[in-house]
Parts: C-alpha cells; sequence; structure tokens
C-alpha cells in the first residue's frame, strides 16, 4: 500500500482520467491518513476532491489521528508527518509527497517516495494518460508551481 499526502491526492484526482479511482488500479491501494482527509475536507469549497473519492475502491481513509514523531512535526507539515508517520507505524513502504523536504526525510527513513509527476508517468506508461505534458499545463493552470527543468525532465521521460 502506498500513503498519499494532500497535494498529491488534489493534483492527481484533477489529471488522472477516473481521478484517484485510477490510482489504486496504477500502483495498488492508496491510504489516506486522517490529518490529510482533514484538509481535504477543509479545503471542500474550493476543490470537490474530498468528497469524490469518500467511496472509492482501494482508496483507503484512516478514521483516527496518527501519533506523529515531534521530530516530523517539527520539521514539515502534519499532512506530511502524518503520511511519513503512517507509513512508518504500519509498515508501507511507498510516500507520495511533492514536498522537497518531506521527501528527503522519507528517503532518509527508508521510504519509496513518488510524487504527483512520477504518478503522471506511471500512468503514461500504463497506457492510462495520453499526455504527461498536457497533464503538467493543466496542474500549472490550476496553480501548481512546477520547476521549469522538472516539468521538462517528466516530459522528456514520457517520450514527448
Amino acid at each position: 500500500m502506498t500513503v498519499i499526502n494532500t497535494s498529491p491526492a488534489i493534483h492527481l484526482h484533477a489529471v488522472l482520467p477516473g481521478g484517484l479511482g485510477s490510482l489504486a488500479g496504477l500502483i495498488g491501494e492508496v491510504i489516506v491518513p486522517w490529518e490529510v482527509g482533514q484538509e481535504l475536507a477543509a479545503g471542500h469549497a474550493k476543490d470537490a476532491t474530498w468528497q469524490e473519492i469518500q467511496s472509492l475502491p482501494g482508496i483507503h481513509h484512516r478514521s483516527h489521528r496518527v501519533a506523529v514523531h515531534p521530530l516530523l512535526s517539527a520539521q514539515i507539515d502534519m499532512g506530511e508527518a502524518a503520511v511519513i508517520q503512517t507509513a512508518l507505524d504500519e509498515a508501507h513502504d511507498a510516500v507520495i509527497l511533492d514536498d522537497l523536504k518531506a521527501r528527503r526525510i522519507a528517503q532518509t527513513l527508508g521510504l519509496q517516495v513518488t510524487g504527483t509527476l512520477g504518478i503522471l508517468l506511471q500512468a503514461k506508461q500504463a497506457g492510462l494518460l495520453p499526455s504527461v505534458s498536457a497533464a503538467i499545463a493543466a496542474l500549472e493552470k490550476r496553480g501548481m508551481w512546477i520547476a521549469p527543468a522538472l516539468a521538462a525532465k517528466a516530459v522528456h521521460l514520457a517520450g514527448e
């Protein structure tokens, strides 16, 4: 199972054909920590992700807070810390995080890390996503900042 953070959940739900419903078919079952669910629910006026993913197969919502180690919560926001702590506590080896500092911490703790663009590349390779460059453009239009060099690398890796 893979544990997902708020921003990747919102972004992937917006650009993957089938939204997060297709994510479980692509990478296996996905866990949404309680803290991430709370962040998604708090933003429901701006984005419908939380309502739309409530009953998707393969998406598991945790119903309780995770006891986040103070060293994690002191360095990164609570959603990211909960993703890492959930993965560690439940012995899941993979997380989906976009924040660079959170990604580095997760890697240091031995977790496999991917982000929104990594999932887009996997979706393209699986034939689920027709164009990584179009998905990146859509994400940027929605307000996601992607470093130009990173976007160019993803487009190149996608063979576009």
